[in-house]
């Protein structure tokens, strides 16, 4: 009997799942079996998965364009912020404009810049060049004209591996001191049904972000504020993806100006990070909390490191893959603050201030067999 020089499956499959997108997408013609396992949802997870250990990711930077009538995005390089390309508008030319509302496993939730976020939304991976258009909403079409405020959120639940946008929709006549208030709005997107479903909740309390970058363990985070007669306190509110329920997550003891909230979240090596704006010997710092254990109690947070702010007004953006903070400023310059050696280093990228924004993105074959290809 001859020995088989083919090497098994299972070492197939883990060598591919290692490959860059560009590559997989190639060899999808190469070889039958090789096309059927990279279509393969497993797969499609399994590659995520290694390049999340491999920290392969890039940073997202929104800019505005020298002629100043319109914005674009692009893609910068996680470790060295080297631009890598740039994300042009998957709409054509007739939506060139577009605004970037979340980012997760490579997918991107978007919508046209001249639409709000109640409407005209989809999934963009560009990676494999494949939009889908995400269907409104019953809610969203009856309150079209009374909504005041929009909130989002994006994530994914890899065991049944379905990507969910949950959606809260403020009413026009919401009064945090009103009794009884109209409550918003909750409706949740599932990919895989492609469908949205009403969440049955109550919320009385007002999120003050309207885009969340912070999904942890399941849940999306924002910063939110519970109005009582002449008192505001602020906390983070949490949604469970898989439960649908919200719960309140008590601030850490940090140093606050005038005891109000200034500050951002963030996600710290998959963990809940908050910045906030604070002082500390009569110095204006960004305190750095993480969430280290159960949600709920004060003492679950956990002060990293600070960073001064005495050289101009600056604000923490997010986090690089080896720590460091990217800092943007009033003029639109950018730099990144090492907390190991406690060093500002100022990068060669100025953008309008009122844009920057940044969003993480890792390239996948998330979509790969949903949505339509874009052609050009």
């Amino acid at each position: 009997m001859g020995i088989s020089s083919d090497p098994p499956d299972d070492v197939i499959t883990n060598i591919l799942s290692r490959l860059p997108v560009k590559s997989l997408m190639q060899f999808r013609f190469v070889v039958k079996s090789w096309r059927n396992l990279i279509r393969d949802p497993h797969f499609i997870n399994m590659h995520i998965s290694q390049a999340s250990e491999n920290k392969i990711g890039f940073l997202i930077l929104k800019h505005q364009s020298d002629s100043g009538d319109e914005g674009y995005y692009s893609l910068h390089s996680d470790g060295t912020f080297a631009e890598h390309a740039r994300l042009e508008s998957p709409f054509g030319e007739s939506e060139r404009n577009f605004e970037i509302l979340g980012s997760c496993n490579g997918l991107l939730l978007l919508s046209p810049e001249e639409s709000t976020f109640d409407h005209g939304m989809s999934f963009w991976n560009p990676s494999i060049r494949k939009i889908k258009r995400i269907p409104n909403s019953y809610a969203t079409s009856a309150l079209s004209d009374s909504c005041s405020h929009v909130v989002l959120g994006f994530g994914v639940l890899p065991q049944i591996n379905d990507y969910r946008v949950v959606r809260i929709l403020y009413h026009e006549k919401f009064n945090p001191l009103s009794s009884p208030k109209v409550p918003p709005v909750v409706e949740i997107y599932l990919l895989r049904t492609d469908s949205w479903r009403r969440i049955e909740v109550v919320i009385s309390d007002f999120i003050i972000n309207t885009v969340s970058k912070a999904f942890v363990n399941r849940c999306i985070h924002w910063v939110a504020t519970r109005t009582r007669e002449n008192q505001h306190d602020d906390f983070i509110m949490s949604f469970d993806m898989v439960s649908e329920v919200f719960r309140e997550i008590k601030l850490p003891n940090c140093s606050l100006d005038d005891g109000a909230l200034t500050g951002s979240l963030a996600v710290f090596r998959e963990s809940l990070c908050l910045f906030a704006r604070g002082s500390e010997a009569g110095n204006e710092v960004w305190e750095t909390w993480v969430l280290k254990e159960e949600y709920g109690s004060v003492g679950s947070w956990s002060k990293q490191f600070i960073i001064d702010n005495n050289q101009g007004f600056s604000w923490p953006l997010g986090f690089m893959k080896h720590g460091e903070v990217l800092l943007g400023t009033i003029e639109g310059e950018l730099s990144l603050y090492d907390p190991k050696i406690l060093q500002v280093k100022k990068l060669n990228s100025n953008v309008d201030p009122d844009m920057l924004d940044i969003f993480p993105f890792m390239e996948s074959l998330v979509l790969l067999d949903d949505g339509n290809n874009l052609i050009g």
